[in-house]
């Protein structure tokens, strides 16, 4: 995050930083360093000073004064080192010349050693910061112990500088100026600060809750004016005032990069912006990984942490239906009753869309269980949406750490895993993760490994399932089904390995290869004379959310020579209605390239069929899964009837997949369905086989 004004201030430390160079050079000549009068030296020494210790006090609030959720271990390591950067500084002024004399007399060279001690600790506390990764703060007692031993650290030091200065080597000699020491320890800091801030340059993008670009101008200020402390030659001179000042000017940019920018933040509001939830108001995933990097540094084998993710069932049928309004209105009481049903000491966040998530500290997987049921039993009644009344169930999957998984993505991915498992039971109920669970995940990563040099390897084959004009027989096309051959893992079914080229994004590479295959064959098989009708291909969501999709698909029609009219692209109903703006102009672009789109899976995935008038749709495919058991099934037949009249009355073709045996064939050509396809005339056959069955004539009699 950016204060305002943060931009202006940088271009005024980037011309503070360009202007140490010449007033360098200036006061490096010692006749131009202008003696300051004692008073007045200590007076404006005196408030720099003060300006710093305050900076300092604040960057050790950061670590020690800030909320548990956005303390971390580097900010209390740079918060103890700042403590001794403040009590050093102090020390350093109230040991100058002019003030009251502290333990010892004061003197140049004493207030010169606190001075080293600070600049040290300063450099080391913002090394630290920039090295040790963001992790969850300490526990209190190891908080305490760090600090006690900071503040011991600098007593012993403080005590034997005020004491015995003496017994140092001396850093300034009266009429002498600098000693050689003090010049080496003053160069050694300027070569640390630099060597500090190419560190910073390197880590940037690994280094997070404060203003790199504050952080990097405060530590070469911290290095220019180190310069000015080398070139000094009387202590109340114009280049030792200067020297301070750059320090000053350098604190303030380590005021906005850690305190203002990472911790203080005024604009407290905007933070709860970033991680609650707008329309719930509960804390969202990031709040929510936050607590539970807490949790995980908190909980041990005898006080184990529970995750709940619950997911509602077929929740977007409720935002076709009555509208996203209404669907809005049913998360927000989903999610006060939820928050009802739990016990005082859960954390929940809404994860995502309809995904809710619960941490349960201290908690058994038999307690987690307990809490689970409770959950989906609260479910089972009815929301009260102002003029609807709806019911609606959720699936939910929970995972115990250290059980399961010891770290906060591990625990995530095991409890999608088993949400997942618990939807494909069924839904309204709930899985606990296992070990089998975990052997799917590693089937899933081994799949994806594999498939990453799949086509490359050429282990990737189309095959073709012919369809059919039922009142002739006639074959009217085909439709390209992706097959996976593994030398490893043998023949991988479609069902396993589309979802993971799907979640990868080898659906990709491998979608394109399918396309220009599909279309080559086509084209070959038009070159021997067959007439092979048109071909089918499956496109998947993230192939239809391409922005040049109408353009690849051109080019692979332009290469292979084929006819955009002897293409027909199939594409899901949950494809289509992802982003209703969008579909229409993809759908738009593939009309105009003269491309037949087909609805495949009608009627499984969404209620809404506003879509049909909406877009350029030629043909509806009937699931399989409502042919299956027609004509016996009364509600399939149902189903199937009037998705043959829908598609008739829009003057739509309508195609039904899975057709395996006669009754259903007779049921189909009973109710005037246009084509089909399915085992009871061919199995999906590899190109050679498909030309022997166009040449044979393939012909079902409409017995």
């Amino acid at each position: 995050m950016r204060l305002p004004g943060q931009d202006t201030h940088s271009r005024i430390g980037m011309l503070l930083l360009a202007a140490s160079i010449p007033l360098l050079l200036w006061q490096a000549v010692p006749a131009n360093q202008l003696v300051i009068s004692a008073p007045a030296f200590l007076a404006a020494h005196s408030m720099m000073e003060i300006f710093a210790v305050v900076i300092a006090a604040l960057i050790f609030f950061t670590g020690h004064g800030a909320q548990e959720t956005i303390r971390s271990v580097r900010s209390i390591v740079l918060g103890c080192t700042f403590l001794a950067v403040a009590l050093f500084d102090t020390l350093h002024f109230l040991s100058y010349l002019g003030m009251p004399d502290l333990v010892s007399p004061n003197s140049p060279h004493k207030s010169i050693l606190f001075w080293l001690c600070g600049r040290i600790a300063a450099g080391v506390g913002l090394l630290a910061y920039i090295l040790i990764p963001e992790a969850p703060a300490l526990r209190a007692p190891m908080r305490r112990l760090a600090l006690a031993a900071t503040l011991l650290t600098v007593g012993a030091i403080a005590y034997g500088f005020l004491a015995a200065p003496q017994a140092m080597p001396a850093m300034y000699v009266p009429g002498m100026g600098l000693t050689i020491l003090k010049l080496a320890l003053e160069w050694g800091v300027f070569i640390f600060y630099l060597a500090i801030a190419g560190v910073l340059a390197l880590r940037r993008n690994r280094v997070i809750h404060c203003d790199i670009g504050s952080l990097m101008l405060a530590l070469l200020l911290m290095a220019a004016g180190e310069l000015f402390f080398i070139v000094y030659v009387e202590v109340s001179s114009t280049a030792n005032l200067l020297g301070h000042a750059y320090k000053a000017v350098a604190y303030y940019f380590l005021y906005l990069a850690i305190y203002a920018d990472a911790v203080s933040r005024p604009f407290r509001q905007m933070r709860h912006m970033l991680t609650h939830d707008d329309l719930t108001g509960l804390p969202n995933r990031t709040a929510f990984n936050e607590q539970l990097n807490l949790a995980l540094v908190r909980a041990h084998q005898d006080a184990p942490c529970a995750v709940l993710l619950l997911d509602l069932d077929h929740f977007q049928n409720v935002n076709d239906t009555l509208g996203h309004e209404q669907g809005d209105m049913l998360l927000v009481a989903v999610a006060g009753r939820l928050r009802a049903s739990l016990p005082k000491t859960a954390f929940m966040a809404r994860f995502s869309g309809d995904e809710f998530v619960i941490l349960l500290e201290n908690a058994t997987v038999e307690r987690a269980r307990q809490v689970g049921q409770a959950l989906l039993q609260a479910m089972t009644r009815e929301f009260d949406l102002g003029n609807d009344r709806l019911g609606i169930s959720a699936s939910l999957g929970i995972v115990i750490y250290p059980t399961d998984g010891e770290s906060a993505s591990a625990l995530m991915r095991y409890a999608d895993l088993a949400l997942h498992r618990a939807k494909s039971a069924g839904r309204d109920c709930l899985t606990v993760f296992s070990r089998d669970l975990s052997e799917e995940i590693q089937r899933r990563v081994l799949l994806e490994a594999r498939l990453k040099h799949a086509l490359e390897r050429k282990e990737l084959a189309l095959y073709y399932q012919p369809k059919l004009e039922i009142l002739s027989g006639r074959l009217v096309g085909w439709e390209a089904l992706l097959r996976w051959q593994s030398p490893e893992l043998g023949a991988v079914s479609p069902e396993e390995f589309i979802p993971v080229a799907e979640q990868s994004g080898l659906i990709l590479p491998i979608g394109d290869w399918v396309l220009r295959e599909a279309c080559r064959q086509m084209r070959a098989w038009q070159d021997l004379g067959l007439t092979a009708g048109s071909m089918a291909v499956n496109l998947s969501t993230r192939q239809f959310r391409q922005r040049h999709l109408a353009e690849e698909i051109s080019t692979a029609l332009s290469d292979s020579g084929l006819a955009p009219a002897a293409l027909e692209l199939e594409i899901t109903e949950s494809s289509l209605m992802d982003n209703l703006a969008a579909a229409a102009s993809v759908l738009a672009e593939l009309e105009q390239l003269g491309i037949r789109i087909a609805v495949d899976d009608f009627g499984t995935g969404y209620s809404s069929l506003n879509y049909l008038k909406m877009f350029s749709i030629h043909c509806l495919k009937i699931d399989r899964s409502f042919i299956r058991d027609i004509p016996g099934d009364e509600n399939d037949t149902a189903i199937v009837r009037t998705i043959i009249a829908l598609a008739r009355s829009l003057d739509l073709t309508v195609v039904a997949e899975g057709v395996e045996t006669d009754a259903q064939l007779a049921y189909l050509r009973a109710n005037h369905c246009d084509q089909t396809q399915g085992y009871l005339f061919s199995r999906p056959l590899p190109p050679d086989d498909c030309v022997s069955l166009m040449r044979a004539g393939l012909r079902r009699a409409a017995a």
